[in-house]
């Protein structure tokens, strides 16, 4: 494989990904163009793999500090490589280690995660991958629970998973009282949802919903998928 393939150059930052299970993809960097951060000091990426989501928020946020955690120790020499070759190297701190068991010391303002799972969908014959996508221990209803123990009492838990799930993600998510303040129907082509991107808080409030295209019908870049990830990609894309 040609090493420079290992490499995905984004506009202010590069991740390089040759010992990562799960390469860079269309779901994190929708996830990350569409996380909504301003002022927060404190944020955890849950399962980091690259880190490619902690350098999005550092690089939205100049004021906040990103804790990530991630199991697979392989994906942890990309990130730390990540982490140490980008400008906000002093303000991501790479944990290695289970989720669901390490003692954080602190809550968080934000938290995201593009889950390393999907829940009922068919295991993969290579072992880590598999581990990546489908974990029997660190489900949607593990996941909630922990982060309503990390998430500070006014702090955004921001996610996305497979569209079709959507209706029993915000069932576990109420069942752990957390409740959804922003649903964004992530549609490859316009009509044909795919992802759904979330915010989910501790307190109820109005929900706001809305559509995000990737693609219009004849596979080109939308206007809204090109503006939001302006700052992200390494070229200009067009429709």
């Amino acid at each position: 494989m040609n090493p420079k393939s290992q490499i995905f150059q984004f506009k202010h930052f590069s991740v390089s990904q040759s010992n990562s299970a799960l390469k860079v993809g269309t779901d994190a960097m929708v996830l990350g163009a569409l996380i909504e951060t301003t002022n927060e000091k404190s944020a955890l990426d849950i399962g980091t793999g690259t880190g490619v989501l902690a350098l999005m928020l550092a690089q939205k946020n100049s004021t906040i500090f990103v804790d990530t955690i991630e199991i697979d120790a392989a994906s942890c020499v990309d990130a730390n490589l990540n982490f140490s070759n980008s400008k906000w190297k002093e303000r991501l701190h790479l944990i290695e280690g289970n989720f669901l068991d390490y003692s954080f010391s602190n809550q968080y303002e934000l938290i995201v995660s593009n889950p390393p799972f999907y829940v009922d969908g068919l295991t993969s014959p290579d072992g880590r991958t598999n581990q990546a996508k489908h974990s029997n221990e660190l489900n949607f209803e593990t996941l909630f629970n922990r982060v309503n123990q990390l998430l500070s009492s006014e702090g955004t838990f921001w996610l996305i998973y497979p569209f079709e799930t959507h209706a029993f993600v915000e069932s576990i998510a109420r069942k752990n009282e957390m409740f959804p303040s922003q649903l964004i129907e992530i549609q490859g082509k316009p009509n044909r949802p795919t992802r759904m991107v979330a915010s989910f808080n501790k307190m109820a409030s109005p929900i706001k919903c809305e559509n995000f295209v990737i693609r219009d019908e004849e596979g080109n870049y939308s206007p809204n998928y090109i503006e939001a990830t302006r700052e992200f990609h390494s070229k200009k894309i067009v429709r």
